[in-house]
């Protein structure tokens, strides 16, 4: 049969795997609207708004390398949303003018907008919110299957467009965006680390919504006259310092309470502690803020509550007896968190003032 020249015998081989290959591309970013806009704001802050080189962006960022593939992943959800132009490891990034008007904007309502624009960027976000406008979103499993079904989103990727998806809107809420008007049906977490059902994201919402992008967590014990120093002086100070205030009690995502704190522990720009009483649960959040290598402005009604070998960095000592203690702590705390912010290795131990950024593998897993 071999020899028969009539018969040709085909063999079938297996498609040979290329080297690096992966899937098709994404059709959403896989970071949040909140962690791409880190990549806006160090091209603001770091260079003026001018076009920035990937690896100096990179190290903006908190990453040693360029093709850190984290950082790759970072730059092209900025992209996606339209934040900026140019990705790569050897890219000049570029602001674009929706990233402009979120890191920079006029009025905080043109940052409002532009949020909600560069949210909606997205095809498949615009769409799913389009098709969920003014309802609740439905538990995972459905919302899983209506996405796959109806959006053409992969089973293995669903997830982490779930994720992401809902991060952005909670995101826009914070800030008011008009036009955000999806219920989410998410699990809220007691402080215990049990988590029990919540109203739809916006059903209960702040009086006011955020202004500025950059958070202050601030860490202190709860009770009457704590909450009412937090809502009276903290929250005020800190907000004149160009920051958002967020307290533990505030959370409102899913997941245990401490890997909340933990998550904006890494997000804020400064923390705030406060000392007074030496409260256990302040000082096991600060030792993860000093994990995190982050600045921390201190409070306390007494330098006693302060450990030695934290005096030597930013701390407001305040004496309630006094008639104007109010406004003098209200004061100083803002000089305090605005000279963080400028100088922020001054308000962390010498042992953690290392580079953050880390080494991570050039391609991605």
């Amino acid at each position: 049969m071999g020899n028969d020249p009539d018969i040709v015998t085909k063999t079938r081989r297996a498609p040979k795997r290329v080297q690096g290959a992966r899937g098709p591309e994404w059709s959403f970013p896989k970071n949040s609207l909140e962690d791409a806009i880190q990549i806006a704001k160090a091209v603001e802050d770091k260079n003026g708004g001018n076009p920035m080189k990937a690896d100096m962006l990179a190290k903006a960022v908190g990453f040693n390398k360029s093709n850190d593939w984290r950082f790759l992943n970072l730059v092209r959800s900025a992209n996606q949303y339209g934040l900026v132009v140019g990705s790569g490891a050897n890219a000049t990034v570029k602001l674009e003018q929706i990233g402009s008007d979120v890191v920079a904007p006029g009025t905080p309502e043109q940052r409002q907008a532009a949020l909600l624009r560069a949210f909606r960027k997205v095809e498949d976000f615009r769409k799913v919110e389009e098709f969920y406008k003014g309802k609740r979103i439905p538990e995972d499993e459905f919302f899983e299957n209506t996405l796959v079904r109806e959006f053409s989103i992969p089973r293995e990727r669903v997830k982490v467009f779930i994720e992401v998806f809902t991060k952005g809107l909670a995101f826009l809420k914070s800030f008011r965006a008009e036009g955000a008007e999806i219920a989410q049906a998410e699990p809220k977490p007691t402080r215990d680390g049990a988590l029990m059902p919540s109203k739809a994201v916006g059903t209960e919402e702040p009086a006011k919504g955020r202004t500025f992008l950059d958070t202050c967590f601030v860490m202190m014990p709860f009770g009457e006259w704590f909450d009412l120093y937090y809502k009276e002086i903290f929250t005020s100070a800190i907000k004149e310092a160009g920051m958002e205030p967020l307290r533990a009690d505030e959370l409102f995502s899913t997941g245990t309470v401490i890997e909340q704190i933990w998550e904006q522990i890494q997000k804020s720009k400064i923390l705030l502690a406060d000392l007074t009483g030496k409260n256990p649960n302040v000082f096991y959040e600060l030792g993860l803020a000093h994990a995190a290598q982050k600045p921390v402005v201190f409070t306390s009604a007494s330098l006693e509550d302060v450990p030695f070998d934290l005096r030597h960095l930013r701390v407001i000592v305040y004496d309630i007896r006094n008639p104007s203690w109010g406004e003098k702590l209200k004061t100083d705390l803002t000089a305090y968190l605005k000279n963080a912010k400028n100088e922020p290795e001054k308000s962390i131990p010498q042992p953690f003032r290392v580079s953050k950024a880390s080494d991570g593998e050039e391609t991605e897993t």
